[in-house]
């Protein structure tokens, strides 16, 4: 294995972290396209990183070059991390070859005892049972098997929501709501945006199953957010499908923000409510537009500016959501403004952005 990692791997990976993935892609293909395969694969994690940004990009054609390159290497002269590769390539192709795939994924258990590659491989190997026998109890098995002590926090991450996924197909609902509550209060989509988003995904799974239409089109336009943004193409083919599944249940209202330097202005059937954010209301009303989701301890942040105490600062908290409410009452808006977490508050109605793009 390389004992060090070249620069523009290193400067590659910040910018995959921060989503800037057309700006990651140069950067990895250079340094990659300039090693042998072997020595590709061996950087499991950059690699993998590379390959997940060719799949979300659409750059199909460098996908396969990389899977013909693979593919004429002899399985036996295969390392655990060029099998790794070699799954994960069926697996991303674009009709999946689910079976080699699983095979690959399974030989790589009786090769390797490096944590990270099996988790990853274990991971894989689920998400290849998941699709061919949409059995919950098989990928149990093989994700409670993931061995935690010394994991990458990355795959950390995404072992809870495999967990909780688990926990929503095996009809334990309110526990799979539960876990994704606080896992999305302390992940955020701009340090771990895959891990983030998927549990994005699943918990809006989670209200489809319970029929809890507002929310999950919440999650929907959070979500879509990130991908008119970003170019996620996984994602938006999860999120796109989630919405399907629920037309005709679309109950969006016509709340108009408009944003100037230095004030906003709520609209709603010809009412006007000025927001000068000058207010803990105003602020929590702003805070709840821009982010969608907001944990309690974030909500006293952004208010008082000091940390939160529990049961003294959830009366707080209630008060000023109420105060928020008598004022869109009084601009005329009656639909339900923000559902309660286990973790903190989502905001639930659509809202029409208008106005300047102020940081």
């Amino acid at each position: 294995m390389k004992s060090t990692i070249p620069t523009h791997l290193m400067k590659a990976r910040s910018l995959y972290y921060e989503l800037r993935l057309e700006e990651a892609y140069p950067l990895f293909k250079e340094t990659f396209d300039s090693m042998s395969v072997e020595e590709s694969c061996e950087l499991v994690e950059f690699f993998s990183m590379f390959i997940r940004t060719l799949y979300e990009l659409g750059k199909d054609e460098d996908l396969k070059s990389y899977r013909d390159k693979l593919s004429v290497i002899p399985e036996k002269k295969r390392t655990p991390e060029l099998d790794y590769q070699v799954g994960l390539s069926y697996l991303t192709q674009e009709t999946a070859d689910l079976d080699r795939a699983r095979e690959t994924f399974e030989r790589i258990l009786f090769k390797s005892h490096d944590v990270n590659l099996l988790a990853r491989t274990k991971m894989g190997l689920s998400t290849c049972y998941d699709i061919i026998s949409r059995d919950w109890k098989v990928c149990d098995s093989i994700i409670s098997s993931i061995n935690l002590d010394g994991l990458d926090p990355y795959l950390l991450d995404l072992v809870s929501v495999w967990k909780a996924k688990i926990m929503r197909d095996s009809g334990r609902i309110e526990d799979a709501e539960r876990s994704l509550g606080t896992f999305l209060a302390t992940v955020k989509a701009h340090f771990h945006w895959h891990a983030y988003l998927s549990g994005q995904v699943i918990l809006g799974g989670v209200y489809l199953r319970q029929e809890r239409f507002d929310r999950l089109l919440s999650i929907i336009k959070e979500v879509r957010a990130y991908c008119d943004r970003y170019p996620l193409r996984t994602i938006k083919r999860q999120i796109d499908h989630l919405a399907d599944q629920i037309k005709g249940h679309d109950r969006s209202v016509s709340l108009i923000w408009e944003r100037t330097r230095n004030s906003s202005i709520l609209k709603y059937e010809g009412k006007i409510l000025q927001l000068n954010g000058d207010k803990p209301w105003q602020k929590l009303l702003l805070s709840l537009i821009r982010e969608k989701v907001l944990p309690k301890q974030e909500i006293i942040q952004r208010l008082y500016r000091r940390n939160y105490r529990a049961k003294k600062d959830d009366k707080l908290i209630y008060g000023q959501l109420h105060l928020l409410k008598k004022q869109l009452l009084k601009l005329g808006f009656s639909q339900k403004l923000v559902t309660k977490e286990s973790f903190g508050y989502r905001w639930v109605p659509e809202v029409s952005e208008v106005g300047e793009d102020v940081l």
